[in-house]
């Protein structure tokens, strides 16, 4: 009976020996935080959770340490001892260095500690942001697995990104851009070419409104797990920007503002011959043709032989000597530019407000090389009660540019840099009138570019949107209803002057493009994100998407004027319709179903999943819907207490991830028929014109999305407390429906037509590391780096085999059944005048494919047919792989490969006390280039051109027999392939930058709150054994059938950047 009353009055005992505490959790503003954990110290299954009103009720043990943990995300801990208290209030502090671990990933954010795919964050200091002019300067090095291509000589000009290699063989893999919210699908995008004759044009930046100096930061969604969650247009990569806002620690208001002046020079030019020695090439070419020499030299200087009246040389010498120029160091020049720009920001107990403005002056390495932009944002962020929030955003952009890319794509006389390069450095009449002397006619010259050709380029840009955010009476739901949308407009006008090769071919010749779109999303989401005790957390995303994307474009150019003298001002005055005002629309709808689920187990074990249904107007009915899901685990191994008692890492976590993503890149009418005005015009009977309306297209109603696969696995490692922290992933990634066109019978009146057909594979390895080196007191030192292998891979073509000439991998070449295509031919002219690229099944991407050299042909050697004429000594010897005594298109075979093995970034960083130094290092390893631009002056073929010093000194001939370059007159007739000998190393380290910031001491009491100055170098140094302007190619970017080619590409420049910044 004892025994009995014991057990029964035990638990009322243990209970009489406890107490209940109650109390109200809140944050920084003294509002609610539902969801709050409230544990007992000590113990691990004594605590609760506060309510939506930010409520809790615990019951505490008496023999249990009476100390309360109150933690919530985002906010610092806090321990409240309740020994002599049962009720409290608890209001939470931010800490700002947790929120800084909240990573933006699509259409919403996680814990870093929760994130389970594999996302690269670019935290944007201000000292970086200012010294960048556009978004991708700040992407360069700094991620792993993400290869930008830009020129920073050229203000406006094109920008590529590319993240993990291929994903498409039609030529745009440019990623998604999303900025605070808001889709730019604009890069890669510009005015559509208006081509005259074989002119091209070169395009420019499509990224351009976004300013560098409003990013907060920078997200790289790189797995399918990461950017599933955007469906058919997420197989390139995302890359997620949000802007500044202002902070408390603005208070009412803090106002900067920056002024930066650049100094640029040119990195690098051509050895090309100077006067004297052109005048000697130009002599020797003459009399091997049985023609009199032109000139004379006597010293340094160059002295012509005078005219007769039928146009012949005579025996008589001018007396006045010739002026000679080296034209790079002439027409390229320092470009000096200037930044000015302020902010003002501030916040309040309801909210925060950001503005800036800046004005960018840019001028580029020739005169009137210049590009002019304007910008304003306003960002706003209000609370209007405890449960309705407001988010706007407004940007604006203006620009006006001229000149900014290298002229055409076609080379010789219809390029700047080639002019530039290769024009003859003779001038006997001084600037006024040059000519060519060769051949007497009046054609293209540097200095025309210049005086006599514009490329006038004007663009405004509206990027804006705005949400509503309203919190549910249940805790942790959240609705959202964001409306966003980017306005850009853009004219460009180019005219060439009658000293130009275009103009005096045309007399007189304008182009005009027009560009205009309008980009508009309607989002709806309803998002839920709880925790339940401490064991669970769920942050889930629903929502439904309408895209509507509206562009129109159009072309028009006109020649034969009456007058040149107005340029691009008066365009009626030409007389002929060269080709008619052609309009484009391009329209676009995409309906959008997504979802993401994440759970978090006891802060260790991680599942994230999420899938997308879009509907895109572009496909027919049928094909018209894909579905694409993913899913992905992380196991925080760092949070187990065996890994924990090994004592050697600060943080572990285990990544796995699958996900498919598409690619709908075609047109928006691509499977329909097209119609088009032809180029042809026909006259009538009244000597007027008609334009023919024809067919532009086979139509294929069963086109559908391109579908990438994708795997990853990674980890995420720290060591010694975070000091050393890094990251490994390793991928696989198959996209299947390749989009391409296909050969079909001509009888059809086309040559091809569109189709799904063919798998790509891209396999790769990223890793990524920061070390801590010193961390004492006023002296910091850390370094970083990152480095990627991938390797894109053609799984499947479609096609029928055909003979290719491969190596066995021994040295021996012999015929083998692959199927393939060629890529697209570089130049429309003369020098080109075949594909470099050849895309093989089971190889590497846009393989180089020509013929094999050994050196030069000597007197001795066996001689046979190349290309049909009988080689002889001083001839390039052209390797007969085939054995069938001759050199023809059969004995072409890979002779490089513009893939490289892997790129790499670092960087250094130092400070100390008030000073800053900054230091980012990137480069790429094992591609190779075709340097085209040698086939134009990289031989002594004996023409009006100027070739570089070696061609000539070091050129085959009976006194130099080991001369390694081609004898005198050996003529690019001979070329009906590319060699190997025109193929380089492009592998390259480059200091990309290096900052030197000074914190200047400011007193308490000064109207100046902080005050720096800072000096950036950029482009300073760069290690590469090629022989081009720069290893950086920008020819052909966007273009996937040419790749790895120089092919008029323009010089790179070194800057320097003087800056201050001062806070109010």
């Amino acid at each position: 009976m004892k025994k009995f009353l014991v057990l029964f009055l035990f638990p009322l005992f243990v209970f009489s020996q406890s107490k209940t505490v109650t109390g109200i959790v809140n944050d920084e503003n003294s509002s609610p935080l539902p969801g709050a954990t409230v544990q007992l110290k000590g113990s691990e299954s004594i605590g609760a959770i506060t309510d939506f009103d930010g409520n809790f009720s615990i019951t505490i043990p008496a023999d249990a340490e009476q100390v309360l943990i109150i933690s919530y995300i985002g906010y610092l801990n806090e321990e409240v001892d309740v020994t002599n208290q049962i009720s409290i209030t608890v209001d939470l502090q931010p800490d700002t260095e947790a929120l800084e671990e909240v990573v933006v990933i699509g259409y919403g954010t996680v814990l870093k500690r929760d994130l389970t795919g594999s996302v690269s964050s670019i935290k944007v200091e201000d000292d970086v942001s200012r010294a960048a002019a556009t978004v991708d300067q700040l992407l360069q090095g700094r991620a792993a697995g993400v290869q930008v291509t830009q020129n920073a000589a050229n203000p406006n000009s094109g920008v590529s990104v590319r993240i993990r290699g291929t994903n498409s063989l039609r030529g745009n893999n440019e990623p998604l851009y999303v900025v605070d919210g808001v889709i730019i699908s604009s890069a890669g995008e510009d005015v559509n070419a208006v081509g005259t004759g074989n002119t091209g044009q070169d395009p420019q930046s499509g990224l351009n409104g976004i300013n560098p100096r409003d990013i907060e930061s920078i997200e790289i969604l790189k797995d399918a797990s990461a950017t599933a969650i955007y469906g058919s247009r997420g197989a390139n990569g995302v890359v997620l920007i949000t802007t500044k806002s202002g902070s408390k620690e603005d208070g009412k208001g803090k106002f900067n503002v920056y002024f930066t002046s650049t100094v640029a020079d040119i990195t690098k030019t051509y050895d090309m011959l100077d006067g004297v020695g052109y005048a000697n090439y130009s002599n020797a070419a003459r009399v091997a043709a049985g023609e009199s020499p032109r000139y004379r030299v006597e010293g340094d200087n160059v002295f012509s032989f005078l005219t007769n009246p039928d146009g012949t040389p005579s025996d008589v010498i001018d007396n006045t000597p010739n002026e000679l120029y080296d034209w790079q160091d002439y027409i390229y020049e320092q470009g000096i530019s200037s930044n000015l720009g302020v902010t003002f920001s501030g916040a309040s107990d309801n909210g925060d407000y950001y503005l800036s403005a800046g004005f960018n002056d840019m001028n580029g390495l020739i005169e009137n090389a210049n590009f002019q932009t304007t910008d304003l944002r306003l960002n706003l962020n209000y609370d209007i009660n405890d449960k309705l929030r407001v988010e706007a955003r407004l940007s604006t952009f203006f620009s006006e540019s001229d000149f900014a890319e290298g002229g055409d794509l076609i080379g010789g006389d219809q390029s700047f840099v080639q002019q530039t390069v290769s024009y003859n450095p003779i001038i006997a009449n001084g600037l006024e009138d040059i000519s060519d002397f060769f051949d007497g006619n009046v054609l293209s010259n540097p200095i025309a570019w210049i005086d006599d050709f514009t490329d006038e380029s004007k663009e405004n840009r509206v990027i804006a949107s705005l949400a509503v955010k309203y919190k549910f009476n249940v805790p942790g739901l959240q609705y959202e209803f964001r409306v966003g949308g980017n306005l850009r407009d853009k004219d460009r006008s180019r005219f060439y002057g009658l000293t130009t090769w275009q103009g005096a071919n045309a007399n007189g010749l304008y182009q005009q493009m027009k560009l205009n779109a309008l980009t508009y999303q309607v989002n709806n989401f309803l998002r839920y994100n709880r925790n339940y005790n401490r064991n669970h957390r769920v942050n889930a995303t629903l929502g439904v998407t309408y895209d509507v994307r509206d562009v129109s474009s159009s072309t028009y150019a006109v020649q034969d004027f009456v007058t040149a003298q107005l340029g691009t001002d008066q365009p009626f005055l030409g007389q002929v319709i060269s080709n008619p005002l052609l309009l484009r629309a391009a329209d676009q709808q995409m309906f959008s179903l997504l979802g993401r689920f994440n759970y978090t187990f006891k802060n260790k074990y991680v599942l994230t999943a999420s899938f997308r249904r879009d509907g895109v107007s572009k496909f027919s009915e049928n094909n018209r819907y894909g579905f694409f899901p993913s899913f992905a685990l992380a196991w925080r191994a760092g949070s187990e207490k065996f890994i924990q008692n090994l004592d050697l890492f600060s943080s572990l976590k285990f990544r796995a991830g699958w996900g498919q993503i598409g690619n709908h890149g075609i047109g928006p009418y691509g499977t329909l028929p097209n119609y088009g005005a032809s180029s042809s015009l026909y006259g009538t009977p009244t000597n007027g014109t008609t334009v023919p309306i024809v067919l532009s297209n086979i139509p294929n109603p069963d086109l559908t999305w391109e579908t990438t696969e994708q795997l990853n696995v990674g980890v995420d490692f720290g060591f010694d407390n975070g000091k050393i922290s890094g990251t490994v992933d390793i991928y696989e990634k198959n996209t299947k429906d390749l989009l391409q066109q296909t050969p079909i019978p001509t009888s059809t009146g086309f040559s091809n037509m569109l189709i799904n057909r063919g798998t790509l594979e891209n396999k790769g390895v990223e890793l990524g590391l920061d070390v801590t080196v010193l961390d004492q007191g006023d002296l910091n030192i850390t370094v970083g780096g990152n480095i990627a292998f991938n390797k894109t891979k053609i799984e499947n073509l479609g096609l029928i085999p055909g003979d290719i000439l491969m190596d066995n991998g021994s040295g021996i070449y012999g015929v083998q059944q692959i199927p393939s295509y060629l890529g697209n031919t570089p130049s429309r002219g003369n020098s080109i005048k075949f594909p470099l690229n050849i895309f093989l099944e089971g190889h590497e991407t846009a393989l180089f494919y020509g013929w094999k050299t050994d050196g030069i042909f000597k007197s001795g050697d066996q001689m046979y047919r190349i290309n049909g004429s009988m080689s002889q000594p001083g001839d390039i010897k052209v390797l007969d792989l085939n054995g069938d005594g001759q050199v023809d298109l059969a004995d072409r075979t890979i002779i490089g490969n513009p893939n490289p093995d892997y790129i790499y970034g670092f960087n250094v960083n130092l400070s100390y006390k008030g000073f800053s130094m900054r230091a980012l290092f990137n480069g790429t390893e094992g591609n190779d280039i075709v340097n085209g631009n040698m086939y134009r002056f990289g031989y002594a073929e004996g023409t009006y051109r100027n070739i570089i010093k070696e061609a000539w000194t070091d050129r085959w001939s009976a006194d130099n027999p080991n001369g390694t370059y081609p004898r005198l007159g050996y003529s690019s007739n001979l070329f009906a392939a590319a060699m190997d000998r025109f193929v380089e190393d492009g592998s390259y380290l480059r200091l990309k930058n290096i900052t030197l910031n000074y914190d200047i001491p400011i007193k308490p009491d000064n109207f100046i709150d902080s005050a720096n100055v800072y000096v950036t170098g950029t482009n300073l140094f760069t290690w590469t054994d090629y022989s081009g302007y720069d290893p950086e190619i920008t020819s052909f970017m966007y273009d996937g059938l040419i790749q790895g080619v120089d092919w008029n590409n323009k010089p790179n420049s070194k800057s320097i950047l003087v800056g201050v910044n001062l806070t109010f």
